[in-house]
């Protein structure tokens, strides 16, 4: 029998405060050498006054914060859109050695906000193989970058990062969750009123909510005919995934599916993904 990945614990981090800016020589150097053939120039200046917290600093605060305990996972994966603030340091090998050195990791990059919804594909692919699994997904987010990014100091973003921990436990007697059920991606200029109509017709029966990015116009999110819980500004690959983490215990209790989506402002491209709950619809509704 396919498995089927269960959201189990998460955590949610935004990082309003900083770090002090200490000089790397050797991280500068890189920098330049990898900017200049693009006619860039490193702005030590822009580094000192960004808040100087990277991926490995956010990832093992998560660890802390998850309010659900968990063993190590089969499969841990960090998906980004946003470089790390040192790009050479292995952060998924760091974040093996802390659970235990036994999971399968890997990153997740080059795909701007699309990497989230790619790993849970991922992971989702590997537990229908038949194996049992596990999966610790991380995505961050942080904004100290030695150039100016209008994405990053225009909008402006957060420094902020999740943690999802999936199971594939189909005992009847666990409590409900929200199952990944499918993720997909527009195509180039298919706008993502078109993708949600598409999805609509194959949503399990009782209440979906729609859990949208801020990136997406209004117009793009209201002929699905579902309501519509919009996420507040700030986050990029982040988005959608900071607000599941923070209410999905309570989500749990109202909705049957969550159509979480985001359109990328880089490519224009969307995506999104649907979970399903646990629960039965009749017993998801008698707690109504």
């Amino acid at each position: 029998m396919a498995m089927s990945l269960t959201l189990r614990g998460a955590a949610a981090l935004v990082r309003p405060d900083g770090n002090p800016y200490e000089r790397d020589q050797a991280l500068l150097a890189y920098q330049r050498d990898l900017l200049a053939p693009y006619g860039i120039e490193v702005d030590e200046d822009l580094m000192k006054q960004s808040r100087n917290i990277g991926f490995r600093e956010m990832a093992e605060e998560l660890m802390e914060r998850c309010p659900s305990p968990f063993g190590t996972p089969d499969l841990l994966i960090l998906a980004y859109g946003l470089p790390d603030r040192y790009p050479l340091k292995t952060v998924t090998t760091r974040l093996n050695a802390l659970f235990g050195g036994r999971s399968r990791s890997f990153a997740l990059s080059e795909q701007g906000l699309r990497a989230p919804f790619t790993a849970l594909r991922v992971a989702d692919a590997y537990a229908r193989s038949g194996k049992a699994a596990s999966l610790a997904l991380f995505v961050c987010e942080q904004t100290t970058l030695p150039y100016r990014d209008p994405l990053v100091h225009d909008t402006p973003l957060l420094d902020s990062a999740v943690l999802l921990y999936f199971d594939t436990d189909n005992d009847t007697g666990a409590r409900s969750g929200f199952r990944f059920r499918t993720a997909r991606a527009a195509g180039v200029d298919v706008p993502l009123s078109d993708l949600l109509a598409d999805q609509r017709p194959g949503l399990p029966p009782g209440l979906a909510l729609l859990v949208a990015g801020p990136w997406p116009p209004d117009d793009q999110l209201g002929g699905v005919g579902l309501p519509v819980h919009r996420c507040q500004p700030g986050g990029y690959s982040t988005s959608v995934w900071l607000d599941l983490a923070r209410h999905h215990d309570e989500w749990v209790d109202r909705y049957a599916s969550l159509v979480l989506c985001d359109t990328d402002p880089r490519t224009g491209r969307s995506q999104l993904a649907v979970l399903t709950n646990t629960c039965a619809p009749e017993l998801r509704e008698a707690r109504l």
